[in-house]
């Protein structure tokens, strides 16, 4: 007498144990499809990875597997927080493209910052781009009185870049010959108009000769496209 299809309703729970099953007797054919589409989960790309996102049952069984797509190129903020639950809070390099803000007190071991060297000497209106410089500094003899004008870059004003209650400083280096030439201005993005510069102690009527002279300029916005300038000029023999 033939026997009647066993269901799974017949089978008692735990009645089947690994034992009970022989090697290989059971193939691809015997299982029911989970839903889940025979494909590649996971991988990436230059820039990018592909995460596999994988949902199961309570037995086990995976339920539903998609693609995760996560771009290295654009993080976008990144938590102090998760990077040391993370146990990358000592990160030895980290590259920022366009600004890095950090909320708090700040303690470096050391700071680099870009010097723009210029084999000519200073003379005329000298332009300063924030973005990518912080300090100029002129190798030759100065050829006449100077202007710095400081911004962003020469597609960006430092006005777009800056929010009220922002400062920024830069420094000027002057190559002195036998004349006294010197800064006698301030500018931001091309106009004196809305900058109040203010020198420390004296405003400067002259220059060194055969030094060096160095102006700092720290930049304070007070308003849109408003600004207060500390001047100051150190002369190094």
């Amino acid at each position: 007498m033939p026997l009647s299809r066993i269901t799974s309703a017949a089978i008692q729970d735990e009645s089947i144990i690994p034992i009970d099953i022989l090697d290989y007797s059971i193939t691809s054919n015997q299982l029911s499809n989970t839903g889940v589409t025979s494909t590649t989960y996971g991988g990436g790309t230059s820039g990018t990875v592909i995460i596999p996102v994988i949902n199961t049952d309570i037995a086990g069984r995976i339920t539903s597997a998609a693609n995760q797509t996560l771009s290295l190129t654009s993080f976008g903020d990144v938590s102090t927080t998760a990077l040391a639950v993370s146990g990358k809070s000592n990160v030895d390099t980290i590259t920022v493209n366009t600004s890095l803000s950090v909320t708090g007190t700040t303690v470096l071991g050391q700071a680099k910052e870009r010097v723009t060297i210029v084999g000519a000497g200073a003379g005329g209106t000298i332009t300063l781009d924030a973005l990518t410089q912080a300090i100029v500094y002129y190798t030759s003899a100065s050829s006449s009185n100077f202007t710095l004008n400081v911004r962003g870059n020469s597609g960006t004003t430092l006005n777009s870049i800056m929010s009220v209650g922002e400062s920024i400083t830069v420094v000027l280096v002057s190559t002195q010959g036998g004349s006294s030439w010197y800064l006698t201005g301030v500018q931001v993005d091309g106009t004196a108009t809305g900058v109040t510069t203010r020198w420390a102690t004296l405003v400067p009527t002259s220059g060194g000769t055969n030094n060096i002279d160095s102006y700092t300029v720290t930049i304070i916005k007070t308003g849109s496209a408003t600004y207060t300038a500390l001047a100051s000029l150190t002369k190094f023999v």
